[in-house]
Parts: structure tokens; C-alpha cells; sequence
């Protein structure tokens, strides 16, 4: 009998990259942030919470892995830096970043080169979008179309 292994994974969503996405924005950021619905899974997936608020994720790309950071964002400031599990309620969410990581931004910007094309030269990006697919533990897929 073959051998079989199961795994958990979160919903797969598309986003349109805008700015914030391709660092073009202020703090060229290289950025986004989560559909909500998926921050509890890749919390308990990726391990997040309490002091641990960020960790190594590889985004498959065109057949090959890019590093990237998993990070919890905070939407209330005020609270202290540990996360704890009454905090989920609370506005958090999970971003994804790579502006340390020049391959990968390298490789998103031809993969995207279409919307990346259009939000460079200022117009809303129209023509591509880029749909996350989580494969297993902490690694994602990004699939233009």
C-alpha cells in the first residue's frame, strides 16, 4: 500500500498588486497583507504568536523557491509586543515581505511584469493578478494570471 501523508493548508486567494507590493510605494516596502481569513491557519501552520511574531516562508515562483518573512502586524499599537491567543479578536493580520531578499523581489517583478509594468508608470494595475497557493508548512505558491 502506497505510503500517505496529509497535511493542512489555508484557502488559496488572488490579490491585484498594487504599490505596497512591488516597493514602489514611500517605504518600498515589498509588502502585503493577508485576506483575514487566513491569519488564524498560518498562525498555528507557521507556529505564530506569543514572542514569536515572524518567521522564514519560501514562495514558489515559477518552478523555483524565493525566500520571503511571515510577520504579525498589529492594528492597535498600545498593546504589548507578546501575542497571546485573547489577542486574536484584536486587529492583527499577517503580512508578507521580502524587501530584504533582492532575488525574490527580482523574480516577482518578472512573474508580475505586466502589473508591474502599469503600477510603475502609475496606473491601476489591471491586467494581472497574483494568486497564493499555500503548498505545505511554509511554503507558498504565487501563480500569475
Amino acid at each position: 500500500m502506497a505510503r500517505v501523508e496529509v497535511w493542512e493548508t489555508i484557502q488559496t486567494f488572488q490579490i491585484w498588486p498594487e504599490m505596497t507590493f512591488f516597493g514602489l510605494d514611500k517605504n518600498s516596502a515589498h509588502t502585503f497583507k493577508l485576506p483575514k481569513s487566513t491569519t488564524e491557519g498560518i498562525m498555528r501552520i507557521l507556529e505564530l504568536g506569543g514572542d514569536k511574531l515572524q518567521t522564514d516562508i519560501q514562495l514558489n515562483i515559477g518552478g523555483k523557491y524565493y525566500p520571503a518573512t511571515a510577520r504579525v502586524w498589529r492594528g492597535n499599537r498600545d498593546r504589548p509586543r507578546k501575542l497571546l491567543p485573547e489577542d486574536l479578536p484584536e486587529r492583527i493580520g499577517i503580512m508578507f515581505t521580502w524587501s530584504a531578499f533582492e532575488v525574490t523581489i527580482a523574480a516577482i517583478r518578472v512573474a508580475l511584469e505586466s502589473a508591474y509594468s502599469q503600477v510603475a508608470n502609475g496606473e491601476k494595475n489591471n491586467s494581472q493578478t497574483a494568486t497564493f497557493v499555500h503548498i505545505k508548512n511554509n511554503q507558498f505558491s504565487i501563480i500569475p494570471s
